[in-house]
């Protein structure tokens, strides 16, 4: 995109810049908090919650930044579209830490727990994988403002949504067969759960990419009237 003004192109790439900036964090914290639940690393969780505080302060920058250009500028179409969109996208991330924040304070918790060791530990850390795999094909897609890549990372969601439901039948199924176990299990299931509304949150920041290029908003495309 060519604007007649060169401060104004380097606003909108201050934003941009900073989402990025942020969405790598988000990218790290996760890792670490997977890595955490495994092994209880108490220097793993204080790093996350320590990263927190950035993410919530670079959301915040993000926000000023995309109300101070909208005011000074007025952009229209393409450029309104993509400050606004990159707001919506920090607040995405935002939301993404702070389910990882709940998983890393909890993961110490865990680990004193021997039955939920003995539990879907590894199916968890399976749809950990594909949700911070998801994540970064979002960023990269946004970064790219590449539609064909958010597309296929909108697509992976329903195959995190089924893991998610498969995960859930096998504790329900654990819980069952042993009501010792119940309590661990109800501990997986808020795992999983965390992981699968942080893909929820990464499929928004592809939807996003869509609204800025082609200027129509696909999180209803399938929707009636």
């Amino acid at each position: 995109m060519e604007h007649t003004s060169k401060q104004f192109e380097q606003e909108l790439e201050a934003i941009r810049s900073t989402l990025l900036a942020m969405g790598g964090i988000v990218e790290t914290q996760l890792e670490r908090a997977l890595e955490a639940i495994a092994s209880g690393d108490r220097a793993l969780v204080d790093a996350v919650v320590r990263e927190d505080k950035r993410v919530n302060v670079m959301q915040m920058d993000i926000d000023r930044m995309g109300m101070e250009t909208i005011a000074k500028r007025q952009p229209a179409a393409v450029d309104l579209r993509q400050i606004l969109c990159t707001m919506q996208a920090a607040n995405d991330l935002e939301r993404i830490g702070d389910e990882i924040k709940k998983i890393a304070e909890r993961a110490q918790q865990f680990q004193t727990n021997e039955r939920f060791q003995s539990l879907r530990l590894n199916e968890v850390k399976h749809i950990g994988t594909l949700v911070t795999s998801m994540l970064k094909e979002a960023l990269n897609a946004f970064a790219r403002l590449d539609v064909i890549a958010a597309g296929e990372v909108i697509g992976r969601d329903s195959a995190i949504d089924e893991e998610f439901e498969r995960i859930m039948r096998l504790l329900v199924t654990y819980m069952m067969e042993d009501p010792r176990a119940i309590s661990a299990g109800i501990d997986v299931a808020f795992l999983a759960k965390a992981i699968e509304r942080a893909a929820d949150h990464t499929k928004n920041i592809s939807e996003y990419v869509i609204h800025i290029v082609q200027g129509r908003d696909p999180r209803h495309a399938t929707s009636k009237l």
